[in-house]
């Protein structure tokens, strides 16, 4: 399976710090990177097109992981991350705060066992951060939609230590597709 979705398979950026960011993983040393900006602003297309452009340059797909963050959440367990590839990336970290956060009508408040699930999964996922933003030697990208989100998504110690580790990437809005029914 490859790692990069089909809907991603042509992606290029010329974002520089994406540059910088594969240009330190090719030499073999550690980069990290921040991918930061609002819904459609692309930044999935520049995480997998950094990937693609790993892969062109002949990087191993076996030494990288892709993991969405609420699939992630599922079935998480440490070692997914802790004996993961090389390079991994954590797309949609903050997603379930930036639904929460971006809703256009007022939500019914979910039962008491859908509320606990939810939290086991945020859980997860702020463990999983953690645990990637503490090993050595690992390069990763994390794609999210703001820094105070992802305060609130990974908590305010885990967010200092990734913001004092990885260079940070703001991608600007895009306009919105418009969908044709």
């Amino acid at each position: 399976m490859s790692v990069i979705p089909a809907l991603f398979r042509d992606a290029e950026t010329d974002h520089p710090a994406v540059a910088q960011w594969c240009t330190t993983v090719l030499v073999g040393d550690t980069a990290r990177l921040l991918l930061l900006g609002p819904h459609w602003s692309g930044k999935s297309h520049t995480a997998y097109a950094a990937l693609r452009r790993l892969l062109t340059h002949g990087y191993a797909a076996a030494d990288i992981a892709v993991h969405r963050a609420l699939e992630l959440t599922g079935a998480y367990e440490p070692g997914v991350i802790e004996n993961a590839a090389r390079v991994t990336v954590i797309d949609d970290v903050t997603v379930s705060v930036d639904l929460v956060r971006e809703a256009t009508v007022p939500r019914e408040p979910d039962s008491v066992d859908v509320q606990a699930m939810m939290a086991l999964e945020a859980g997860a996922l702020a463990d999983a951060v953690d645990r990637l933003s503490r090993l050595p030697g690992r390069s990763w990208i994390l794609v999210t939609s703001s820094v105070e989100r992802l305060v609130e998504t990974v908590g305010e110690e885990t967010t200092e230590r990734l913001l004092a580790n990885a260079e940070q990437a703001e991608l600007p809005p895009r306009p919105r597709p418009r969908l044709r029914w």
